[in-house]
């Protein structure tokens, strides 16, 4: 078994443009890295000096799997714990109770009858997002206004019969400003980046991701999140936070699969391989 193996799914196996210097930099470690398919029978994980997390978005079909797979190994980062909760965005709700800034939130349980029409006059919105509590790249994710409620009416009836359902009001900053995503590595900032627009549709592209430097109060957002974390500083982690009307609000905490965008701010791939070198 080599020193660091990555998990990824079988889309991912290959190594991606955007990961090849955090391999590189672990190899100027002096490790030996290989990639393999999460949950592969054939492959021993426990061998390997650390298992870590990476491309294995296709947990959103088979998480409880997923899960059993990583409470298996004690080599895992992030911690097989963390994995169970973040894969889950009833974290938020946790992390909200805390005192954390977040988007306000209206929770249906799978195989709620949820009247849309109702939700959206209690809470006195007008446009809002309805998406799955499991899904990863907002593919689960649809924008409803009270001017056209027939669409979400029927995806909230679908998104129900398979779990639990999140209806957030549309935050118009993230198409503006745009969403910051705040990179972290041992528990340190590393770099940011602004990434296009997912809703809609609308596919992942690197060339559209620019780096930019994040507001105070993002930072310091970013920071009461990871202090909530027992397992803090964690080898990894993406802080996802929108400035909404002059408050740092956390969109989401990513702990299990985000692009870290190595590409994109050269070091960083260097300052990953440290976190991992430290856990070995």
């Amino acid at each position: 078994m080599p020193d660091v193996l990555l998990a990824n799914d079988a889309d991912h196996v290959e190594t991606w443009d955007d990961e090849r210097p955090l391999v590189d930099a672990l190899r100027t470690q002096g490790l030996s890295v290989a990639s393999a398919v999460w949950g592969d029978p054939n492959v021993d994980w426990a061998s390997a000096r650390i298992v870590v997390l990476r491309y294995v978005f296709d947990y959103v079909g088979r998480r409880d799997e997923f899960c059993d797979w990583a409470d298996g190994l004690t080599n895992v980062h992030n911690p097989a714990r963390l994995i169970r909760w973040n894969s889950h965005k009833s974290y938020l709700r946790e992390l909200e109770s805390a005192g954390v800034a977040t988007v306000p939130t209206e929770w249906l349980d799978a195989g709620a009858i949820g009247n849309l029409a109702d939700v959206l006059d209690a809470r006195g919105w007008n446009d809002v997002v309805v998406k799955p509590a499991i899904d990863n790249g907002a593919r689960g994710t649809l924008r409803v206004t009270t001017k056209d409620l027939a669409p979400g009416r029927a995806h909230l009836d679908t998104l129900l019969k398979l779990g639990d359902v999140m209806i957030q009001p549309y935050i118009a900053a993230t198409e503006g400003p745009g969403e910051h995503k705040l990179i972290h590595f041992d528990g340190t900032f590393s770099h940011a980046i602004r990434e296009h627009p997912r809703l809609g549709g609308r596919e992942f592209v690197m060339d559209r991701i620019s780096r930019v430097d994040p507001e105070p109060e993002e930072l310091a957002l970013a920071q009461q999140v990871l202090a909530q974390i027992p397992e803090s500083p964690l080898v990894y982690a993406r802080v996802d936070v929108v400035m909404d009307e002059g408050v740092a609000r956390l969109m989401e905490l990513e702990v299990i699969e985000p692009v870290l965008f190595f590409t994109k701010a050269p070091g960083s791939a260097e300052r990953m391989a440290e976190a991992i070198v430290a856990r070995i």
